[in-house]
C-alpha cells in the first residue's frame, strides 16, 4: 500500500492500494468516532455503497447512505440545503463523520457539506473515479456552483483521509475515465516531461500503471499544496487549462465533462503559448498527439465570445486581472498575471 503524506496545517494520508476497499473498515474504525453518512450518487452508490456500509457496520460503527443525482447539478444550494436537513433530522452531530464516496462532485459536495454543518464536522475521501484520486480528493478544496458559474461557493476543509482503490476504476465509464487522465496529464505538463512520456500509451481502466499514476499525481499535487495550502501564489499552477475549461462546461451546460473542458483548455493555451514563442512547435504538437491518443478533445464548437463572457466571473479573476498558466516547455509552466480583457486573446489564439 502506498501512503503518501498531506503536509498541510491539519496533516492526513493518501493511501493508494489496489482492493482497499474491500478490508477499509478497520483503517475506517480508526478515523470515524460516532456515525458516519456515506454521501454517494445514484451510480456509484449501486456498485459500492453496500460494501462500504458492511465494513463500517463490521467495526461496529453505525452508517447511513444518502443518495443524490450523478452529475454535476448536484453541486447545487438545493441539494446541499436537502443534505443538511437530512443530517438534523437523524441527529448528526459535530463527533460524526461524512465519506464522500464518489468523484469530484461527490467529494465536493460532501466536503462542503462537512465544512459547514454545526460549524464544521470531519469528512473522509473515498474517490471512485480516477479523476477525483488524482485531483480533487487531495488538497481541501470543497464548492457548489451556482446558476452564474461553477464552484462560486466554497471552503477549504482538509479531509481525515483519502482512500483509493484504483480496482473500482473498472467500473467507470470510458468518458469519465478519460475526464481523469486529463488531470493526469496535466501534472506531466507542469512537472515531469518523464510523467508526461507515460501518457504516449494511452492508459487503460484495467491498465497495471494505474497505482503508480495515482501516487504520482498525487505527490506532485501534495507539494505543491504543502507549499500553498490556500491557493495564493504557487498553487495556481494545478489550473493549468481550467479557466478556459471552466467556460467550455458552462457553455455546454455541463454536458461536456470537466476533463474533457480541461483538455480543451490545455490544448488552447498550448496553442496560444506556442503562437507568443514561449512553445516550441514540436512540444506544442506533443501536447496535442498525448491528448488525443488518450481520447480527449483539443478543439470546440464554441465562439470566442461564448467563451469569453464567463472569464469575468471565473474565481480565479480579481474583477480586473486574471492570472493564468502558461507552458514554456513540457515540465514546466510559469504563472502570468493579466489584464482580463487581454485574456480574449489567448483564447483567439488557442482556438
Amino acid at each position: 500500500m502506498a501512503e503518501i503524506q498531506i503536509n498541510t496545517g491539519k496533516p492526513y494520508s493518501v493511501f493508494v492500494e489496489r482492493g482497499l476497499f474491500q478490508k477499509i473498515g478497520p483503517m475506517l474504525k480508526d478515523n470515524i468516532g460516532g456515525k458516519a453518512l456515506i454521501l454517494t450518487d445514484e451510480r456509484v452508490g449501486k456498485l459500492h455503497a453496500d460494501l462500504i456500509l458492511s465494513q463500517l457496520q463490521s467495526q461496529g460503527i453505525e452508517g447511513s447512505i444518502y443518495v443524490v443525482e450523478e452529475g454535476e447539478g448536484s453541486k447545487s444550494l438545493r441539494v446541499y440545503g436537502e443534505i443538511l436537513e437530512y443530517m438534523a433530522a437523524n441527529n448528526y452531530h459535530r463527533n460524526d463523520t461524512v465519506i464522500s464516496l464518489g468523484g469530484g462532485v461527490i467529494g465536493d459536495l460532501g466536503g462542503f457539506v462537512a465544512a459547514t454543518f454545526q460549524r464544521g464536522m470531519e469528512y473522509i475521501q473515498m474517490p471512485t473515479s480516477l479523476l477525483a484520486a488524482v485531483d480533487s480528493s487531495v488538497g481541501g478544496k470543497t464548492a457548489l456552483n451556482l446558476q452564474e458559474g461553477k464552484n462560486l461557493v466554497g471552503a477549504f476543509k482538509q479531509p481525515l483521509a483519502v482512500y483509493c482503490d484504483p480496482e473500482v476504476f473498472a467500473t467507470m465509464e470510458d468518458e469519465r475515465f478519460a475526464d481523469g487522465v486529463a488531470e493526469s496529464i496535466k501534472y506531466g505538463i507542469l512537472f515531469d516531461r518523464d510523467f508526461f512520456n507515460l501518457f504516449k500509451n494511452p492508459l487503460k481502466k484495467d491498465d497495471e500503471r494505474l497505482e503508480k499514476v495515482v501516487e504520482k499525481a498525487v505527490k506532485y499535487k501534495a507539494k505543491v499544496v504543502a507549499a500553498d495550502e490556500f491557493e495564493r501564489d504557487e498553487r495556481k499552477l494545478l489550473n493549468l487549462g481550467h479557466t478556459v475549461g471552466h467556460s467550455v462546461e458552462k457553455a455546454s451546460d455541463f454536458k461536456i465533462t470537466h476533463g474533457h473542458a480541461v483538455a480543451i483548455g490545455t490544448a488552447v493555451m498550448a496553442r496560444a503559448c506556442n503562437k507568443r514563442k514561449i512553445l516550441k512547435d514540436e512540444e506544442k504538437d506533443e501536447i496535442l498527439e498525448v491528448l488525443e491518443k488518450n481520447n480527449l478533445p483539443v478543439n470546440t464548437s464554441f465562439s470566442v465570445e461564448e467563451l469569453f463572457k464567463s472569464v469575468y466571473k471565473d474565481k480565479k479573476s480579481d474583477g480586473k486581472n486574471i492570472t493564468l498558466v502558461e507552458i514554456e516547455r513540457i515540465g514546466r509552466c510559469r504563472l502570468k498575471k493579466i489584464p482580463l480583457p487581454s485574456f480574449r486573446e489567448y483564447i483567439e489564439e488557442g482556438l
